[in-house]
């Protein structure tokens, strides 16, 4: 892109969300990369209040100092804009590794959140409330690093809370039974937060749903969660029993603090695994094998995608114009010989075309007897017009099994709910 902001030289745009964009860049000076965070002003109109969190973000994590926390370099504001420059962690969010590999085992679940454990428990002794504990708010590094960042509706004791009366803000699914009725906050409801993202890494599904933000909020306030272990067995009690305390609803039958919970994961786990950076760092390998694979064929040979398709053609075109020429009987002289050869091509390439599959809360997609990876999925998925069989797989669901009939440059869109399927 190669805008400057501040004495940063901008690289690229990694991110987009409803008032803030966040580029990658480069503070030549020192000859490095970071990340920055640009709040619009006129984004934010209906909110007045949008800046001076912002402020606070950029002030609460500079004020804090821990391996385990994004860190802030920066903060100034220009021409109705305000910027925060911070650490660029080389990898992904938890958020994307779950889209991209469904569940987590349940030893990197610990190590993961072990080390949140230890960013909030930081925090909390200083008077900072997190208020938004999500997996898009933790970032994994390829070197093995668990990074708690956005600090944008943190609760600091003792400062004015800066939301209006009657306005909630957090992230509904995420968020602690007493943060949703505007209650007073502690580090309890970070430790409901923690434990709803427990439950999602280990089980692939988030422990309260519902159709709208509405009907989330009923079900954190009203109802139990499902049974952890009767959706993935293969959790260990141990693990499950610190989830399931983590997500009570009166907050006083919650772990106290953050240390208990890191004791408690700490006990769950087997004698011998290995260190957290090891677990982390493979978990983004792995995820990021997933998330680079270019789409499986569905026929033998042919790899998906026009480029591919083409290719393809003029091989088989060329092997067949070979053989025609070997074998045609003398005669003929090699001119006609080709011009007929090139006749016995195949006369049509199956065209591709982007089928997007939104599968809730998560399936791998298989088409014609070959997985093509999991959803959801950034990008649409290429296959070959004509008809396929599409099988939704989620080992906590029975299998869907969808018939499709692709016509030629026409995308596609299939849509289907599992949630209401149980094995």
């Amino acid at each position: 892109m190669g805008k400057i902001l501040g004495k940063y030289r901008v690289l690229e745009e990694i991110g987009r969300g409803g008032m803030a964009v966040v580029y990658r860049a480069l503070q030549e000076s020192l000859d490095r990369i970071v990340a920055i965070k640009e709040l619009d002003f006129s984004r934010v109109g209906s909110d007045p209040k949008a800046l001076a969190r912002f402020q606070l973000e950029a002030r609460a994590a500079a004020s804090l100092d821990h391996p385990s926390i994004v860190t802030i370099h920066d903060f100034w504001e220009k021409a109705r804009k305000a910027y925060i420059a911070m650490e660029f962690v080389d990898g992904l969010e938890l958020k994307e590794a779950l889209c991209f590999l469904g569940t987590v085992d349940p030893g990197t679940c610990v190590r993961i959140s072990i080390e949140l454990c230890r960013a909030l428990s930081y925090a909390h002794e200083r008077g900072i409330i997190h208020r938004d504990v999500k997996p898009g708010n933790v970032m994994l590094s390829v070197q093995g690093d668990v990074k708690l960042g956005d600090f944008g509706i943190v609760l600091v004791t003792g400062a004015k809370d800066l939301t209006t009366t009657g306005q909630v803000i957090g992230t509904p699914a995420y968020m602690s039974p007493e943060q949703i009725r505007g209650e007073h906050l502690g580090p309890a409801s970070d430790i409901f937060s923690l434990g709803v993202v427990m439950f999602e890494m280990v089980t692939g599904i988030k422990p309260f749903q519902g159709p709208s933000d509405v009907a989330v909020t009923h079900a954190i306030i009203h109802k139990r969660p499902p049974g952890i272990r009767r959706l993935a067995p293969g959790v260990p009690r141990k693990l499950a029993r610190v989830i399931r305390k983590c997500l009570r609803k009166k907050s006083g039958r919650r772990f106290l603090t953050m240390k208990e919970v890191a004791e408690a994961l700490l006990k769950s786990l087997p004698k011998r695994t290995p260190d957290s950076r090891k677990v982390v760092s493979t978990l983004v390998a792995a995820a990021g094998r997933s998330r680079g694979e270019s789409t499986l064929p569905l026929e033998p040979g042919m790899r998906a995608g026009r480029k591919g398709s083409r290719f393809v053609f003029m091989v088989a075109a060329a092997l067949l114009l070979t053989v025609a020429l070997i074998l045609w009987p003398e005669g003929p002289d090699p001119e006609q010989a080709m011009n007929q050869a090139v006749v016995l091509a195949p006369a049509k390439v199956p065209e591709t075309l982007a089928l997007t599959v939104n599968a809730y809360p998560w399936a791998e997609v298989i088409i014609d007897g070959q997985s093509l990876g999991l959803t959801p999925r950034a990008e649409p998925f290429e296959v070959s017009e004509g008809h396929h069989t599409m099988i939704l797989r989620n080992p906590h669901f029975p299998e869907r099994l969808v018939t499709l009939e692709l016509a030629a440059n026409r995308d596609e869109k299939v849509s289907v709910d599992l949630s209401g399927d149980r094995k």
